[in-house]
């Protein structure tokens, strides 16, 4: 006898069958997705410490030029901007009363002159007389005493001349030294006295760099080592050199004041332009990474390493790091340490080698 089970029980009997297949976990699980990574191999080598400042580029030479002598301004021959050679005018005062004074100086010394003479041979006839005892003692004295005050009022006379001289050549202000005039501070026609500003006087041939290096590193900079100085500014990196460096700290930035040099012999490098300067501390050897494998977040340094196809995270310690390159401390040669692809790993991830974004 053919027995059928009611069309109603079947959908029961389904569900009873999937519950059987749950509860014996014959169900497959999906499986977890290699994460696609770039490695690279950490290897053995040295790598230099470096320290890190700035500061403000300054010319080698600035002079402030003023007036020596008061007087109206009657020409400026320079404008801002110029290049100028010792020596070269600058700028004309009015000097009419100069050359009176001049004058003057030059009349009196003149007979001052005159009179010393005088009284010099009177001396000498005296000096005859005196030995052939025909003038007294007394009467020579006085002769003497005539000759010492006209000698002193020689002198007297000349450094007036000096000094009238002076202040006449001081009517035409030249430039004390090679240079640029970096800014003018008269007009003509302006009346100015003595120690009034007319020109500011760089020389920008060589620039300097002002700056600070903390004490943990000042032993490592030395008078005569090249150094690289990178100027945003023009984009572009210098190499300067370490004029002195200071053995007192100084109290207020609590670093030590290192002067370095930079050539400037197209006169690109402009005063106030912002630099940076890196000194090569000691080199250090141990394992080089690239500085895109170090992962830093808010705790310490990590890497992660391939081992047989899994994502190991590597906690590291950094030795020396420059621009491209870090010297770290945990990993050893030869590991396989990923370069990109971090931004999905977790440790135990697995992994596929061949490619991946970028962290």
């Amino acid at each position: 006898m053919r027995r059928f089970f009611p069309a109603a029980l079947l959908p029961l009997f389904v569900l009873l069958l999937s519950a059987c297949g749950l509860a014996s976990g014959q169900m497959d699980e999906p499986a977890v997705e290699a994460v696609a990574v770039a490695v690279t191999e950490a290897r053995g080598g040295t790598l230099t410490a470096t320290s890190h400042s700035s500061g403000q580029l300054k010319p080698i030479l600035s002079i402030t030029v003023t007036a020596k002598v008061p007087g109206r301004v009657v020409a400026v021959h320079r404008q801002m901007g110029d290049a100028v050679q010792e020596g070269d005018l600058l700028v004309e005062l009015d000097d009419k009363d100069l050359a009176n004074q001049l004058a003057a100086a030059q009349a009196q010394y003149t007979q001052a002159e005159a009179q010393r003479s005088e009284a010099a041979r009177q001396a000498s006839r005296l000096e005859a007389l005196l030995a052939q005892g025909a003038v007294s003692q007394q009467q020579a004295e006085q002769i003497r005493t005539q000759l010492t005050l006209a000698t002193a009022a020689v002198e007297a006379a000349r450094a007036q001349l000096e000094l009238a001289k002076s202040s006449y050549e001081g009517a035409r202000i030249t430039a004390p030294a090679d240079g640029v005039l970096a800014a003018r501070y008269v007009e003509p026609g302006a009346l100015i006295g003595a120690g009034t500003p007319v020109f500011q006087l760089v020389d920008l041939s060589t620039v300097v760099v002002d700056t600070g290096v903390a004490e943990a590193a000042i032993n490592s900079v030395r008078p005569g080592v090249a150094v690289p100085v990178t100027v945003p500014a023009l984009g572009e990196t210098f190499t300067g050199e370490v004029e002195s460096v200071s053995p007192q700290m100084d109290a207020q930035t609590r670093s030590y004041k290192v002067r370095v040099l930079l050539p400037n012999p197209d006169g690109a490098l402009k005063g106030g332009m912002f630099a940076e300067v890196e000194f090569p501390l000691e080199e250090r050897a141990g394992v080089l990474i690239p500085v895109n494998a170090l992962l830093e977040g808010s705790g310490e340094p990590y890497v992660y390493v391939v081992e047989d196809g899994v994502a190991r995270r590597v906690t590291v310690s950094v030795a020396v790091r420059s621009d491209q390159q870090v010297l770290v401390e945990g990993i050893a040669e030869g590991d396989q340490v990923v370069v990109a692809g971090q931004n999905r790993l977790y440790d135990g991830a697995p992994v596929r080698v061949g490619g991946g974004p970028d962290r």
